[in-house]
């Protein structure tokens, strides 16, 4: 697993064509967090200005539909984004682990709480992409 400095990574949460996200332990305080990383190890300007701007926008929304961010942090050749870790796990993990249980009922509760969210705007929807709270 890769390494990051002040961090101690637990577990990958998500791994796309363009992004890592793991879960970690922040070393200097024992808080658990998530981190978001570009996979490329050379990333183009445009990509590092999106991410950065990422940061920028989520971290100026003060909305409880939004994960709060700590931090945007130089790693290597790029960034980090250090958000809070509320234990989410991703939408597709939910429905393999439930597959059983979910009811349409259910799925429609969580469809309607995107939706319901005004401020955020959905371009490419995935399964691997949300999180939502496990209860």
């Amino acid at each position: 697993m890769l390494i990051i400095s002040g961090y101690c990574l637990t577990e990958e949460l998500y791994n796309g064509s363009r992004t890592v996200v793991y879960r970690a332990i922040r070393e200097i305080d024992s808080l658990s967090v998530v981190i978001k990383l570009l996979k490329n190890p050379y990333p183009s300007f445009s990509e590092l200005i999106q991410f950065r701007n990422q940061y920028t926008i989520a971290k100026n929304l003060n909305n409880p539909g939004i994960i709060p961010t700590y931090s945007l942090e130089p790693f290597q050749n790029s960034y980090v984004l250090v958000m809070e870790d509320f234990g989410g796990i991703s939408l597709q993990d939910y429905f393999a682990k439930n597959h059983d249980e979910v009811s349409l009922q259910k799925f429609l509760q969580i469809a309607i709480a995107f939706l319901q969210n005004p401020i955020v705007v959905l371009m490419l929807m995935r399964p691997t992409r949300g999180l939502c709270m496990h209860r």
